[in-house]
Formats: C-alpha cells, structure tokens, sequence
C-alpha cells in the first residue's frame, strides 16, 4: 500500500482543492439558513418562537458573534465559518486514522486517510455551514476514544467518549441515533466474557458523562424560554415533517446511487468489510471496531432510506464508519498486483476529488442577488427572500421564512392530527396587512420558496430587472394589503 510519504502528500493535495473549493463556491441553501438563523440571535431573537427553525440551535449560538462582527458582507461571513469547518474536518480526519490504524497490519499506516478523503460528497457535506460538521467530528472522536476503551479498558476514555456523545447531541439530534447505534453494537459484543465486565462499566461511565452537556444544553434552552417551541419544532413536527409528508423530494435510491456512484471504492470496499465483520461476529472473533462500525453504517443507510427527504448529507455520520471498515478490508488483500491496484484507485479517487473541488460550484447567482437586497433595503426593513439568496443581515416578514409554501402546508396538514401551541399561519396572512416584505424573491424555478400566499398579494409590487424579484410598489401602505378573508 502507499507508503506515509506518497500518503501525506496525496492528502494535502486533497486538503488543498478542498480550501479552494471552499473559497470559490458559491452558498448552499442550509449554509444561510444557519447563517441568518446566527444572525437573528445575535440580533436577540429566540428560535423556534420568533423565526422558523427545526435544529437544535448550539451552531446559531456560536456563530452569533461572528456574524456580528463580519455584518455586511454574506461571502466573508461564509468564508469564514466555512474556514472553521474546515479546521474541524481536520480533527475528525485525525481521529478516523488514529482509529483505523489498530486495524491495520501497519499501525503508522496512512493511506487509509485516501479512502475517506477520495469521497467528495463527505468532503463538500463537511465543509458546508451547517450543525453537521460538528456532529460529525463529535462523534468520529467519540467512537475513536469508546472504541480504544473496548481495547484497553482505560475508564477516562469511556468518559470522554461519553461527554463527546452528548456535545455532539446538543449540537443536532441526529446524533441521538449514532450515539443509540454505538450503543447496540457494543452489547452485540457482550457475547466475548473477556469484554463484559468491560462493557458494562463502560456504558455506565459513557451514559453519565453524555448527560452532563445534555443537561447543561436543556438548561440553557429552559434559560432561553422557548423550551416548549423547541421541543415541538425538534420533535413532533420534525418526525411528521421527515416521515410522513407526501411531497415531492429527493429519492432515497437516487441519494445512495449517487454517493456509490461518485465513490464506488469507498462503498465496495466498505461492503466487503462489513461481510467479513459479519462473518467474524458469527464465529464469535469479530474485532469491536469493526462490529460498531458495521451497526452504525447499517442503522444510518436504513434511517435514510425511511426518511421523505434523504439529502446526501443525511450520510455525513455513516461515512467514517463506512471507511473503516473499507480500510480493513483493502488491508487484507496480500497479493502485490491486488494492493497496487487499490494503491492505484486511492490516487485516482485523489485526482477526481481535485477535479470536481476545482470545477463544481452552488449557488451561482446568489452572492449578487443577496447585495442586491442589502442596497436596497434599510436595515430596519423586512424581506421575504428564501436561502440561498437571502442576504443573511435583514429581517424576515414571515415566521416560515424558508422553503415557506412547504412547511406551511406540512404546518397546517400536522395541526389537523394534533393541537399545534399557535396559528402560525394566521400570523403570517396578518403580515401582510400589517408589516408586509420590502422586497420578495422568488426563485422561477423553485416555486415552493415563494413567500406564503405572495399569490394573492403579487398585484401590490413590481417587477425588477432580475427574474423574480419583486419590489414594494411605491406609494403602497399596508392597509391597502388584502387582509385575511378577502
């Protein structure tokens, strides 16, 4: 296999396109939603009460202060942040190698680097504004210290294991079901007598120390008063919204198809490792890494496939443990010509992630759009202009202010099965009588981005030079809006 000094290098490479990449494309749709989420909150406003969100907010808290001090200018503040996610990136990456290496017949190996750095989506996904990308390195460090815990049996590894776990919980709830994952992978091993003593002090140590920032973050949220938005935003109205709408959305076969098809050695040899894990476990000799790495890519591939809206980053958390278990196998292989191929494979999923990194891009018109909308607006006024246009620094008009026909109608389809604790939807038709958008954005080609019910009030404003930004025709007070009813 390639050696550390062919490795780094390749690596590095790798790391380099990736901080162009960063540099040069333009905003992902989740990135200004989190941004201007930020932004809101260091303006003082509380999530899920006085905006729309559906995450755990910890990412909007700690990007509040930098969206403070970078106001006025959309590109830099994403830079920025995205900078951060790239120093995060670099921890997770650390952690994976030191967790693959007591697999592998060379302890010093690096290679195994190549294979999760040779899977573009992983890279993007992980650099991308968003909560993920700290859950994510949360949870590959946490699996790295339960994991050498299960080996060595050293206590402070399962308490720092545990105190990850429940950080990367307060960050987004997606980790409850890696965490939950870990978990049942680990009691799959207490068939070995040599681990359940082990295992059982550990999972008692891991359960306490995951409680403390747990119960330190729901203190935080009682503190904010908004416990009761955030709980119905999270969870009632997320399991409805993620499970059972009807729209349309990406399919789940397509998402899959895509990652294996953009890196089908990552996923072959993942695969492969997983039959050999499987085989292993029935043997009673399966190696503990390789056990939860297998119930963890399982779990989350089956997770995503139940989901109405598996986006490719729903496949962040899946894909270290995925690597692992692709690295073992490529391991195993001990014929020369067998492990030049897959030295040669490393190198050319390498050569792709730089090509993509150099050319791919999103976005394309946004960073104009947002400064068309910060110079005319004051910064008093409120728009109603869907992420990834929305120039971050301005205030919305409606409380359903992303992919709002969507969620308005999940809102309202959701409170016929269940009491919901306001009429959001009446608040927003009273918007319109009573603080209507200086400005409405809506995409031509994403027709559920257009502000609710902008249908009934598009008489009201004017076209501008760019497709589907409207502006306030002058000399229109609010009353003139249609209020609700007529």
């Amino acid at each position: 296999m390639l050696q550390r000094r062919v490795a780094y290098p390749l690596f590095a490479i790798a790391f380099f396109f990736l901080i162009l990449q960063a540099a040069r494309s333009g905003p992902d749709h989740d990135e200004i939603q989190h941004l201007h989420a930020a932004w809101l909150v260091s303006q003082g406003e509380k999530p899920f009460h006085d905006f729309f969100e559906q995450r755990h907010p910890t990412n909007f808290y700690l990007l509040a202060p930098v969206t403070a001090r970078l106001e006025g200018s959309p590109r830099s503040l994403v830079m920025a942040s995205r900078g951060l996610d790239l120093l995060l990136l670099l921890a997770t990456f650390a952690a994976f190698l030191a967790t693959a290496r007591p697999l592998l017949r060379d302890r010093r190996a690096a290679w195994p680097a190549l294979l999760l750095a040779g899977c573009f989506l992983f890279l993007r996904n992980s650099i991308e504004v968003r909560a993920d990308p700290w859950m994510n390195m949360l949870c590959v460090v946490g699996f790295w210290q339960w994991t050498s815990y299960l080996r060595d049996g050293k206590r402070l590894r399962a308490l720092v294991a545990g105190l990850l776990f429940g950080a990367a919980i307060a960050f987004l709830q997606k980790a409850i079901a890696f965490v939950g994952l870990v978990g049942a992978g680990t009691l799959l091993l207490l068939g070995d007598p040599s681990l359940r003593g082990r295992i059982g002090r550990g999972l008692a140590l891991l359960g306490a120390a995951a409680l403390v920032p747990v119960v330190i973050f729901a203190l935080a949220i009682w503190r904010g008063g908004y416990a009761s938005d955030f709980l119905f935003w999270n969870y009632p109205y997320n399991g409805f919204f993620y499970l059972k709408t009807h729209f349309d959305g990406p399919l789940v076969l397509a998402t899959i198809g895509i990652a294996i098809g953009e890196d089908s050695l990552l996923w072959v040899s993942g695969f492969i490792g997983l039959l050999i894990t499987a085989r292993s476990l029935l043997r009673r000799k399966a190696e503990p890494t390789l056990v939860l790495a297998s119930v963890v890519v399982i779990g989350i591939v089956v997770g995503v496939s139940q989901s109405r809206w598996p986006f490719s980053h729903n496949l962040l958390l899946m894909q270290p443990p995925l690597a692992l278990l692709g690295s073992f196998a490529i391991d195993q292989l001990v014929a020369p010509r067998w492990r030049l191929a897959a030295s040669a494979l490393l190198v050319a999923m390498i050569v792709k992630v730089a090509a993509v990194c150099w050319t791919y891009t999103e976005g394309h018109d946004a960073w104009a759009i947002q400064q068309r909308v910060l110079a005319q607006t004051a910064r008093a006024e409120r728009v109603a202009v869907p992420p990834p246009y929305h120039p971050i620094f301005r205030r919305d008009a409606f409380f359903f202010w992303y992919v709002p026909v969507i969620n308005s109608m999940a809102y309202a389809e959701f409170c016929q099965r269940q009491v919901c604790p306001a009429d959001i939807l009446d608040w927003d038709r009273e918007t319109w009588r009573r603080g209507p958008p200086r400005i409405v954005y809506a995409p031509p080609d994403e027709p559920t981005w257009a502000p609710f019910e902008f249908e009934r009030h598009r008489a009201l404003y004017r076209r501008s030079d760019v497709d589907g930004l409207w502006e306030r025709s002058a000399g229109v007070a609010s009353s003139e809006f249609p209020s609700q009813g007529n």
